[in-house]
């Protein structure tokens, strides 16, 4: 076949249109093509197009060119900020065509073809986790193994100002950093002597490792208040989301944050973000439970030695539906027919079908989709700072609360190792002392200056493919050493419950003094 036959049979472009459109599209003969150069609504306007014309993308986009719609030649690469009046047009055209066919019409996935990349710089921990909440983006976050930490990097909390709290908190927070960095020189050094350079080491890549590890230690110093950096990669239609949660969250950093990122990202896509407000659903909804929970629940004693791990809920017959979920796509039989069949199936013949979907899988491969149709929920109850990668597996409903001092603090067994424990405990216990004076009056933010040492519960149900993954992923060696705990208890609970479906779950039960080498 020719490579003319490939072409859409109007995409047949003189030299004059090839060189309108060449800047725009990486080619203009096959039927797989990026886009590029181009603000984020007008291709959320192109590719809503298809649903409604018979012509190409590059047709259509060269008819709004020379049509005078989008005159881009010389403006491609412009700041909004100082667009000229041609590609000023272009957007207007855009956006009228988003307020017919996404608000006239609800047609809402059309916003899913615009783009934000966003850089959130200077916030909290505690308002990361909530911005992080939202499934349907990518984050990249700063690196408290990597990145060490100064005096003056926590959220000032404006609630308190002019308060008796103000300087508790600042007070404490100004400890807890001084502590962390007064320790990390000699930390270093101790991990040094214990774990000497390898012959095929460098003395830079030795250095690395033992710092992120002195790192790995004094994270549990670190005030839920400190300060990071996020960059985000979100759709508009997502975003608008994220925006109308933020806009009425009770927390002030998290309504703060969310109006700046209204007001940088609609520079890139307006027309989309044009309805994400305070949301009083949200709002009203959040008092309300708030309320109940405090009236209804009535107290308990804190149990400290509870597990870590919980399985509280598991599927029924989860072998035959699983064998069934993989034998269906095969078939031309209903599920109830299938699953009948699967219901008389000997062990030895489910055993088989299950080796055989899962047992040809390469060392990077993840498991097929059939996995999917199983569910597990899990209570953990884990330290702050060994939440804030276990809350990166979003492909999950996750249920979290607040670390509070009633439910303790992990302390990891390198504190004792090297003569720390004596300093940690007063911090957590300056810390928790804070809380409870800061949480009299404003209860809200008193978790902005509790440690990530402090636990908190978070319920998450996962499907068993994605617990594959996230068994695999963090219990690897690199991996810290709080949530490899976690990722490995996980996988004995399933274990427990299901051996023959935890069989293929890949697990590192080893335990290491140095995750990376």
């Amino acid at each position: 076949m020719n490579k003319e036959s490939w072409v859409h049979r109007e995409d047949f472009f003189n030299a004059e249109e090839q060189a309108i459109l060449a800047p725009y599209v990486t080619n203009l003969d096959q039927p797989v093509f990026a886009l590029q150069q181009l603000p984020e609504e007008v291709i959320a306007v192109l590719f809503a197009y298809y649903s409604r014309s018979r012509d190409s993308l590059r047709r259509n986009l060269l008819s709004l060119i020379t049509a005078g719609d989008l005159d881009l030649l010389a403006t491609t690469g412009t700041p909004a900020s100082s667009a000229p009046p041609e590609l000023s047009h272009a957007q207007a055209k855009a956006r009228q065509f988003h307020e017919k066919w996404v608000v006239g019409y609800g047609h809402a996935s059309v916003a899913e073809h615009a783009v934000a990349h966003l850089a959130v710089e200077d916030v909290s921990i505690v308002a990361s986790k909530v911005i992080e909440d939202m499934r349907l983006a990518s984050y990249t976050e700063k690196s408290t193994r990597y990145v060490a930490f100064d005096t003056k990097q926590y959220y000032p909390l404006p609630e308190l100002q002019d308060t008796d709290a103000a300087a508790v908190y600042h007070d404490t927070m100004q400890a807890l950093f001084q502590t962390y960095n007064a320790l990390l020189p000699d930390l270093i050094e101790a991990v040094k002597r214990d774990w000497p350079r390898g012959a095929k080491q460098t003395e830079r890549g030795h250095h690395t490792a033992c710092r992120a590890k002195a790192l790995d230690i004094l994270r549990y110093l670190l005030p839920a208040g400190t300060l990071t950096n996020l960059g985000i990669t979100i759709n508009g239609r997502a975003l608008e989301h994220l925006l109308t949660k933020m806009l009425s969250h009770p927390l002030g950093e998290v309504q703060q944050l969310g109006k700046r990122l209204k007001t940088e990202a609609r520079k890139i896509i307006p027309t989309l973000l044009k309805y994400a407000e305070p949301n009083p659903y949200i709002t009203e909804t959040e008092t309300a439970m708030q309320n109940l929970a405090e009236t209804l629940l009535e107290p308990v004693d804190e149990g400290q030695d509870e597990p870590a791990v919980r399985l509280v809920q598991a599927p029924d017959n989860a072998e035959a539906t699983l064998v069934a979920a993989i034998l269906y796509s095969h078939s031309q039989q209903s599920w109830s027919q299938v699953i009948s069949h699967v219901h008389h199936f000997s062990p030895a013949q489910r055993q088989e079908v299950i080796d055989a979907y899962l047992s040809r899988r390469g060392p990077h491969d993840q498991p097929l989709r059939a996995l999917e149709h199983l569910t597990y929920t899990f209570e953990i109850w884990v330290d702050y700072g060994a939440y804030r990668d276990i809350q990166r597996h979003r492909m999950a409903t996750q249920t979290r609360q607040m670390p509070a001092p009633r439910h303790g603090y992990s302390l990891p067994d390198d504190v004792v190792r090297y003569g720390l424990q004596e300093t940690f405990d007063a911090c957590m216990q300056r810390a928790a002392d804070a809380y409870e004076q800061i949480g009299q009056a404003h209860p809200h933010v008193a978790p902005y200056v509790l440690p990530l040492a402090y636990r908190c519960r978070v319920l998450i149900t996962w499907n068993l493919r994605e617990l594959h993954h996230f068994v695999q992923l963090r219990s690897a060696k690199q991996g810290h050493a709080s949530y490899r705990r976690i990722a490995q208890d996980i996988y004995w609970a399933i274990h427990a419950h299901h051996p023959l479906l935890a069989r293929y779950i890949r697990v590192d039960l080893e335990d290491y003094g140095l995750g990376r080498l």
